[in-house]
């Protein structure tokens, strides 16, 4: 009998397609079997890195879809700042599993977290679940209650009606709460809001069984209410900012890497209509030698989010992967995080927070 391995293209094996590759030519990606075009609907949620995707399809002139739009007395430079247009709609940052299916649990009616606001000293409102669209809080729990019922209904809409929905999974570590399981962005009183109470909140990170069925119960939910929809999964290749496990961030980043791209894998293999975008591959191959990444080890270069994109639009609308934009080139590391303005990260909140909690 002849080998079997024998039949394989170039890209089944490391020395043709990784060691032989220059850094600037190597894609881990095999065709897509999902194409998309300017006239459709593409809408997108996730972590940090996500927003770099939404970022790009408004530039190229994608149709990307946005249904919570700012109201008029909002001007464009607020609209960042209060959260219109970063994603589809005014979720925020969605960084786990578990907090994508509670919120289309929340939008379509299946789940109503017991404790979702807070108020400050000043008798200000803050969504604890969006704590980050409101920077001075709402005015009374009046306000923060209507405007979560049109951002769930701008969420129902967005689901309905999108043609394709891109969800970059960022980390497997989250805080609950004690009363019911309600997962939050970031640990309340770390941030932006709320107040850290053990006896409320605790850690929890996420094993492959839990992340893989919260992502699961998120695309049958999904898939239910849009029949049609395309979804697109791709993984932060950002590491965490901190652990709250008694290990090493590098190990705990590796986990939570591992397991959320094992759970990207298994809904590919199990739905027909998910598909998966190599982002985290793109970043963070050993070819690279660690390129893509500023001084800190973290902060993902210009030149790496450029050659992601410059894929993703390869495989995903037909654009040219040989028309390499110059910035593909790998560049000497920064000697500094590079800082960008347009991506709203709540880590920044997190760093803020703990330096100020720190003793003099």
């Amino acid at each position: 009998m002849s080998c079997p391995y024998h039949t394989l293209p170039a890209s089944s094996f490391w020395r043709q397609a990784v060691a032989d590759r220059t850094t600037s030519d190597l894609d881990p990606h095999l065709p897509s079997g999902l194409q998309f075009g300017p006239e459709q609907r593409i809408a997108s949620a996730g972590s940090c890195f996500a927003q770099h995707i939404s970022r790009a399809l408004k530039e190229r002139g994608f149709n990307y879809y946005v249904t919570e739009t700012a109201p008029s007395y909002v001007t464009p430079e607020q609209e960042e700042r209060f959260g219109y247009g970063v994603f589809s709609a005014r979720y925020g940052n969605i960084y786990t599993t578990l907090q994508l299916l509670q919120l289309m649990q929340r939008a379509f009616g299946g789940f109503q977290p017991a404790d979702q606001f807070w108020t400050d000293g000043d008798g200000r409102v803050f969504d604890l679940l969006r704590p980050r669209i409101t920077p001075k809080g709402f005015a009374s729990s009046f306000e923060a209650e209507a405007d979560l019922k049109q951002h769930l209904k701008a969420v129902r809409q967005l689901i309905e009606t999108t043609d394709v929905f891109i969800f970059t999974l960022g980390l497997t570590e989250c805080w609950v709460s004690k009363l019911d399981g309600t997962v939050y962005p970031t640990c309340p009183g770390c941030g932006s809001a709320g107040e850290f109470d053990e006896t409320k909140y605790a850690f929890h990170n996420l094993s492959v069984t839990e992340t893989t069925g919260y992502l699961a119960e998120a695309i049958n939910l999904m898939t239910a209410a849009n029949p049609r929809l395309q979804i697109i999964l791709t993984v932060s290749p950002v590491p965490l900012a901190a652990t709250m496990e008694p290990r090493h961030v590098l190990q705990a980043t590796t986990y939570s890497k591992s397991v959320l791209r094992v759970a990207a894998e298994e809904m590919v293999r199990r739905y027909a209509n998910v598909h998966y975008f190599a982002s985290y591959e793109v970043i963070t191959n050993p070819k690279n030698a660690g390129a893509f990444f500023a001084e800190d080890a973290r902060s993902v270069t210009p030149e790496g989010v450029a050659r992601a994109m410059q894929l993703f639009f390869a495989h995903f609308t037909g654009a040219s992967a040989d028309a390499a934009v110059p910035s593909a080139r790998v560049p000497k590391r920064p000697a500094a995080p590079v800082e960008d303005p347009k991506i709203v990260c709540d880590e920044d909140e997190f760093y803020r927070a703990l330096a100020a909690s720190r003793p003099k």
